[in-house]
């Protein structure tokens, strides 16, 4: 698990509690204090292995007792999909038109992650869909990558937001040919994609779904199942996608592909990339085979 905890993260991670208090009280004010007093009182358990999505896990269920329900963001998440699912038919002609179906899947599933309601509450998904064509796709060459997913016969696809997995499912139907694992959350948090959300989607037509164990908005490998270690451990390629599965998984000693826009300046900082970027970040502790 990576070790790594940016002071920058505190502030953040205070205010998307607030943003929870007022989205799921109901404007009541003394409820909401409540809920920031015990947030605050929290930080004091930060340490050296406490990541920004640990720290979100224990927000939340602050949050989810307070207002009394264990998945707040249902509601939430159902009308993001809605709204995405007005822009899927632009989509689907940039891939028909396309020839390069892969690049272009890829292109599509990063930009898909701008859909964050904790780090990115004010995404502009028009705004994304008519700009990520442009895109660098720093700092690797997105040719690497496709060679990658080319070559291998198994692949594990750790999934990050429900809405963003609209977009996933564009690049997983160019590997539908191959062993393809889609893990997901084992509890909902904030918007990320659980076992329900997937099947909902349709994505346990197009690939196997598993859930990792994960209980926090990332994945730390010390709290998942026995199967999902062994798909990650065992897998020839490995597409980790999203900031928060990017804090939990850079420093495992295995190769990773993690496809992410670089939502705050904690993440610039770490990754090389300026706020806003589209990234495709190879962990190179172990080099490519």
């Amino acid at each position: 698990m990576s070790v790594y905890f940016n002071p920058e993260c505190i502030p953040c991670v205070i205010n998307q509690a607030l943003r929870a208090a007022k989205l799921f009280t109901n404007g009541d004010k003394n409820l909401q204090l409540k809920i920031l007093k015990e947030v605050c009182e929290e930080v004091k358990i930060i340490n050296e292995v406490f990541t920004a999505p640990h720290f979100s896990a224990v927000i939340q269920e602050i949050v989810e007792k307070n207002v009394n329900n264990e998945n707040p963001y249902k509601e939430l998440k159902e009308k993001n999909i809605k709204l995405v699912e007005q822009f899927l038919p632009i989509l689907e002609k940039k891939m028909e038109d396309d020839e390069d179906k892969l690049e272009e899947a890829i292109k599509i599933a990063i930009m898909g992650n701008t859909i964050d309601v904790g780090a990115n509450p004010n995404f502009d998904i028009r705004g994304e869909i008519e700009n990520y064509t442009s895109e660098d796709y720093s700092p690797v060459n997105i040719d690497q990558l496709k060679n990658s997913l080319r070559n291998a016969e198994s692949i594990l696809y750790i999934g990050d937001n429900y809405e963003e997995a609209l977009f996933d499912k564009f690049l997983l139907k160019e590997l539908i040919n191959k062993d393809v694992t889609f893990a997901v959350r084992s509890k909902p948090i904030l918007n990320d994609i659980t076992l329900e959300d997937a099947k909902k989607l349709g994505i346990d037509k197009i690939s196997k779904v598993i859930e990792s164990g994960s209980r926090i908005g990332g994945t730390d490998l010390n709290y998942c199942t026995k199967e999902f270690i062994k798909k990650f451990n065992d897998a020839d390629v490995v597409i980790s996608k999203g900031q928060g599965n990017y804090e939990t998984l850079l420093d495992e000693a295995r190769p990773i592909y993690f496809l992410f826009k670089v939502k705050c300046e904690a993440i610039a900082e770490r990754s090389g990339s300026p706020v806003g970027s589209s990234v495709i970040y190879y962990n190179n502790s172990i080099a490519l085979n």
